[in-house]
């Protein structure tokens, strides 16, 4: 086996989890023991499922501490699969060190953005690990003036609230789907409030 360290990244509605399950459901099919788990601060589906929006499920731990990790992992596991990964702390990195250490290989989703558009969490370091890298995208739903939607690539995730932009200083997690949140392409994600860079700044 020479790649350990699968990564699957994108926006929402891009179908990540359903890529993993995918990964899991090839893994099962080929002898190899898998363990799923997923934060248990991620309540849509149900707390012992993962789930995609296109309906998919498969059977997770979930996880109040990402340290319970090592607590839940059986000694003949194979793969370990991690969904929403950008939940857990920086203490994430170094479990994925470990158990590749462990000679386990490690597949795992999450957004790599968060709605502000920057870096979610512990997945900087956690993609630049990675031997195999998806990047799926979504489709931009921002409506245009003839009716129409975009259309094109969507790799942001626009946080909604009562239908609007939310600002750059709300929460960075909240925890919803379709009701709170929609895939936006670069020139449609909108975040009020967000300071400009350093270039524009010196302009």
């Amino acid at each position: 086996m020479t790649e350990k360290l699968k990564g699957i990244s994108g926006s929402m509605f891009a179908g990540k989890t359903e890529l993993l399950i995918k990964e899991i459901t090839r893994a099962k099919y080929a002898g190899k023991k898998v363990q799923v788990f997923k934060p248990a601060i991620d309540t849509r589906w149900g707390a012992d499922h993962i789930h995609s929006h296109s309906g998919s499920n498969y059977e997770a731990v979930a996880l109040d501490d990402v340290l319970d990790l090592l607590a839940f992992l059986e000694p003949d596991t194979d793969i370990v699969a991690i969904d929403e990964i950008q939940f857990f702390d920086d203490r994430i990195v170094d479990i994925v060190r470990l158990l590749l250490d462990l000679d386990i290989r490690v597949i795992f989703s999450g957004l790599s953005l968060d709605f502000r558009g920057e870096p979610f969490g512990p997945m900087p370091e956690l993609l630049v690990l990675c031997d195999e890298l998806e990047h799926p995208t979504a489709i931009c739903d921002h409506s245009l003036p003839d009716g129409k939607v975009c259309g094109g690539s969507a790799t942001r995730t626009q946080r909604l609230i009562n239908g609007e932009p939310a600002k750059y200083n709300d929460p960075i997690v909240l925890i919803g789907a379709s009701d709170s949140y929609a895939a936006r392409c670069p020139n449609h994600h909108l975040v009020p409030g967000k300071p400009e860079s350093i270039l524009k700044r010196k302009n």
